[in-house]
């Protein structure tokens, strides 16, 4: 797809004029004019530089350089080796050891381009098939992490409802014995106190005859009087000392003992449970392992072990 808004002449531009690309230079990076391509086509520095019709330049696509990233010069020599092109100071530099560099010209010349383009493509669509599997597979594990998450905070729930629902069984029975037991000391202590309410009505009654009967009464009715009150008054003193040997007259007092075993149970229960993380391998089954390889065709070497020697001699007479 051509470029929507026209793209000027690099040189014509360097001279401050503003005119129209016909022709774009790979090399060059920018694009030329009828007359700047012209020119561009007579140097010797730029005749072999790849130009195509501006009509056909696609401003998305970089254009691939020629000069070296490090030093500026033009990549002509290539490194077996390291399989990469280099300039002239890069072999000085960093390929100074190395063996068999060649020009990068003969390289090319000798190398099959379309065969080389489908390996890269294979190689680069083995990549992304494996990229893609990679991201697949965590998209998945991040979803069974929640769900693994989701199924913890379930299993805390379930244990804290089942100790409650413990607890508060445990709560109402506790409840229920100490009401049984406070109603039994409830009821023998309010039948002691109707029953010595009823000795002291009756005491009573025996200190009213003795300050309105008996001072009316004869000398005898007076001794016998007296006499049946006093035993009377016997019988309450040793009910008094009765009460020492009966329980009802005991004071009672509810007293829980409390089970160790909780608070034994409640430090030992440092936690509900102990997380990990555990780690397993990703099953990518790669099919193909990309690696690097050289895109050039060398001619296959002679073997030694099959060479032939002949010897020729040449007798003289």
């Amino acid at each position: 797809m051509a470029s929507s808004k026209p793209i000027p002449c690099g040189p014509c531009i360097e001279g401050k004029v503003n005119t129209k690309a016909d022709i774009w230079c790979y090399n060059c990076d920018e694009g030329l004019c009828s007359t700047c391509s012209s020119h561009h086509k007579r140097y010797r520095l730029s005749r072999d530089h790849k130009t195509i019709d501006i009509k056909s330049y696609k401003p998305s696509v970089r254009a691939i350089k020629t000069e070296c990233d490090k030093h500026g010069q033009q990549l002509n020599l290539y490194c077996p080796s390291h399989l990469m092109p280099c300039c002239d100071e890069c072999i000085s530099i960093s390929h100074s050891k190395c063996t068999g560099i060649k020009s990068l010209a003969s390289i090319v010349e000798k190398t099959k381009i379309e065969k080389s383009k489908e390996s890269v493509e294979k190689d680069i669509n083995s990549v992304l098939q494996l990229l893609g599997k990679i991201v697949n597979n965590k998209s998945q594990n991040i979803k069974r992490g929640e769900q693994e998450y989701e199924s913890i905070k379930e299993f805390i729930v379930k244990i804290r409802n089942e100790i409650d629902k413990h607890l508060t069984h445990l709560e109402k029975k506790i409840y229920q014995e100490a009401d049984t037991i406070l109603n039994q000391e409830k009821s023998k202590a309010t039948d002691l106190i109707a029953e010595i309410e009823g000795k002291q009505k009756n005491l009573k009654k025996m200190q009213d005859q003795l300050h309105t009967v008996i001072p009316h009464a004869s000398k005898l009715q007076s001794f016998l009087g007296i006499h049946q009150i006093e035993q009377q008054v016997h019988q309450c003193q040793r009910y008094i000392d009765d009460l020492d040997k009966d329980d009802r007259a005991k004071e009672f007092n509810i007293k829980m003992e409390k089970n160790n075993e909780v608070e034994k149970i409640i430090k030992k229960l440092g936690s509900l449970g102990e997380l990990t993380v555990v780690k397993t391998d990703m099953d990518l089954n790669k099919e193909t392992s990309v690696r690097r390889e050289a895109q050039v065709e060398y001619q296959e070497q002679s073997n030694i072990n099959n060479m032939t020697m002949n010897i020729e001699r040449d007798i003289k007479n």
